[in-house]
């Protein structure tokens, strides 16, 4: 493990060089405001970061040492002092950076920071938000007056952040294409979510029409159609590609095409590859990647690795009505720089569907006023 001391202005340009120096992979181990006539941050960092290899060396070299005890007490031939002590050196020197790297990991960097910045840091922790996204975002947080409102007052608090969200990118910087295909794992909601989509765009005067590449699920292929015949517009479910383009040319009147598409473990080379055959048509197709807010940061990260040999226009999240906290969205907006298309709230439809910019997702991740 390598431990280094930066030191640089502002907590931004320390993480900066905490990158250049240790690469992507370092952890933060403390943070630290210095005041004085030249002020600066300082900032400890370390790489190989793992307490389990710690763990394994020192177990290993204890079983070894147990091993060799053994052996020489059955050929009653005792360890030589010399042995022994190097051992009982080597043993002591591991549990003791096992007990130093523990706890540092138990009491991060959070602990030396100025109380403000502490304040806000566990905020954003409590949303979900990442550690490293928490530290970048308070570099921004106007915490040097008024500690004592912020630290009593989560709307202040907020208010303290410089328009945290504002690289969060827009959907209206990007125009809308007529064939909007959703794709997600299973359970991402995505064939109510093109119900939703349906039916605001009939309520705009649009002609719109639905094409389901679902074959894997009988169920879900009938709910597409209950929706179609509920909305009143038509519908194809197609098996492959090339089917795929007959139906976009039967539909060359409608103004928006909706495509609704399986559910399967984004895992599965297989069915990843018969995704990417849609775009081989040649057809102007925009991707919508669906993800459920409810579910796992961890898991959601894995599903957008494993979708991300497609071409992803949009991410938009679902069901974040049930979701007990939000920072997965900032989480990924931030790790993956695609733009929040839309959320939905509920099962409703139509209905429960709403287009976001960056203010109203600031006000949903951080449950500071209603979305």
């Amino acid at each position: 493990m390598k431990i280094k001391t930066i030191r640089a202005k502002n907590f931004r340009e320390a993480l900066s060089l905490v990158k250049k120096e240790l690469g992507a992979e370092a952890v933060i181990l403390s943070s630290e405001d210095k005041k004085g006539n030249n002020s600066y941050v300082e900032v400890t960092a370390a790489i190989d970061y793992d307490i389990e290899k710690i763990n394994n060396k020192y177990e290993a070299v204890t079983s070894l040492w147990d091993d060799t005890v053994r052996k020489n007490e059955s050929q009653q031939d005792p360890v030589t002092e010399s042995g022994s002590s190097e051992f009982i050196n080597l043993k002591s020197d591991i549990k003791a950076l096992k007990d130093y790297i523990e706890t540092m990991k138990n009491t991060g960097f959070e602990l030396t920071m100025p109380e403000g910045r502490k304040k806000i840091f566990s905020f954003l922790k409590e949303k979900s938000i990442k550690d490293e996204f928490a530290l970048k975002l308070i570099e921004r947080a106007n915490v040097i007056e008024d500690i004592e409102t912020i630290m009593t007052d989560d709307l202040n608090m907020t208010r303290s952040l410089r328009n945290p969200f504002a690289n969060i990118q827009d959907v209206s910087a990007k125009e809308i294409r007529r064939i909007m295909m959703l794709i997600g794992p299973t359970g991402a909601g995505k064939t109510t979510t093109v119900a939703k989509l349906a039916s605001m765009a009939i309520k705009e005067g649009k002609k719109v029409a639905m094409i389901s590449i679902d074959t894997y699920k009988i169920g879900a292929a009938e709910q597409i159609r209950i929706y179609s015949r509920m909305i009143g517009i038509p519908l194809d479910v197609v098996s492959d590609k090339d089917n795929f383009k007959k139906s976009i040319r039967r539909f060359s009147d409608r103004d928006v095409i909706l495509v609704d598409t399986t559910g399967q473990n984004p895992k599965d080379i297989e069915y990843i590859n018969n995704l990417r055959n849609i775009y081989e048509t040649g057809m102007p197709v925009e991707t919508h990647l669906l993800l459920s807010a409810s579910s796992d940061c961890d898991f959601l990260m894995d599903t957008h690795k494993y979708y991300n040999p497609l071409p992803i226009d949009y991410m938009a999240f679902t069901k974040t009505d049930e979701a007990v906290k939000l920072g997965s969205i900032y989480n990924l907006c931030r790790l993956y720089q695609k733009p929040v298309a839309y959320i939905t709230t509920g099962q409703k439809v139509p209905g429960n569907i709403e287009f976001v910019d960056s203010k109203k997702l600031t006000n949903l991740i951080l449950r500071t006023g209603s979305a």
